[in-house]
């Protein structure tokens, strides 16, 4: 299958994104997730959703965009790493992103704006900044800023925020899915093979593309806090990448940088 089509506003070829939405029993966001996505501006979207056998209401959510998903799937998984690998797997596109049920994508342009930044820099993979909002309010919690970001900040456990990653599958094929043996960080561990497998061509996108509803795995209290940092250390060290635990108490001062500074704008419609 070609995986370029001819874009009549652009009169350039652009690439086929893979879109992929894992969820288990999220009725309640789901329905946002879906509505950002099916609503891009961009020309060439493949839409996989993989469901975890969900039972509250969730399915019954994404069946009423049927004519819009791709690919949909729903059964039993291993847990998100597991139903990340099966959308990849299942994705045809050039470039794929992950956009989880949790979150949404600001405005109907953040794909045509990252595959044009991707196609103006010849890179590999494309992040941009985040923020995190009160369910209920939508008042903003935090900014994750990644305009800083240098690729020695992995050895403090900072990454570029995952779910506005743009990647080129080629690294997949290269680098391998995502590592089934972790419960938080498999995100973080495939991010640190990217980066230190070898020079990857990677951009940054000056603008927040994705609103994340406060909670999810790495935001669950404590215990969760201490499993993310032993997960972190171990990917760190099974990659070869020097590093000391007491090195990510830095990311958690910069988190609180995040909770106090506020974006200019959020670039959310």
């Amino acid at each position: 299958m070609n995986k370029f089509i001819k874009s009549n506003l652009e009169q350039q070829y652009q690439p086929l994104v893979s879109i992929i939405t894992v969820v288990f029993n999220n009725s309640d966001c789901i329905r946002n997730a879906i509505e950002s996505v099916v609503c891009q501006d961009y020309p060439s979207i493949e839409y996989i959703v993989i469901d975890g056998s969900s039972t509250d209401g969730t399915i019954e959510v994404i069946k009423e965009y049927q004519d819009k998903i791709s690919v949909f799937i729903s059964e039993t998984d291993k847990g998100v790493y597991d139903a990340l690998n099966k959308g990849v797997e299942h994705a045809s596109g050039d470039v794929v992103a992950i956009l989880h049920s949790d979150d949404q994508f600001c405005n109907t342009c953040i794909v045509s704006d990252m595959i044009n930044k991707m196609g103006e820099s010849n890179a590999e993979f494309c992040f941009s900044d985040m923020v995190i909002v009160d369910n209920v309010s939508g008042k903003i919690l935090r900014y994750y800023m990644a305009n800083y970001f240098k690729r020695w900040m992995f050895r403090i456990g900072w990454m570029p925020p995952h779910p506005t990653c743009f990647i080129k599958r080629s690294l997949f094929d290269e680098f391998g899915m995502y590592s089934t043996d972790y419960k938080i960080a498999g995100d973080f561990d495939l991010l640190v093979r990217f980066f230190y497998g070898r020079k990857i061509r990677w951009v940054y996108l000056n603008q927040v593309s994705v609103k994340m509803a406060e909670g999810g795995l790495s935001n669950s209290g404590w215990k969760s806090k201490k499993l993310i940092m032993n997960e972190i250390s171990c990917s760190l060290h099974s990659n070869g990448v020097w590093s000391l635990s007491i090195f990510q108490l830095i990311r958690y001062l910069i988190r609180l940088m995040e909770i106090i500074i506020k974006p200019k704008k959020d670039g959310c419609d």
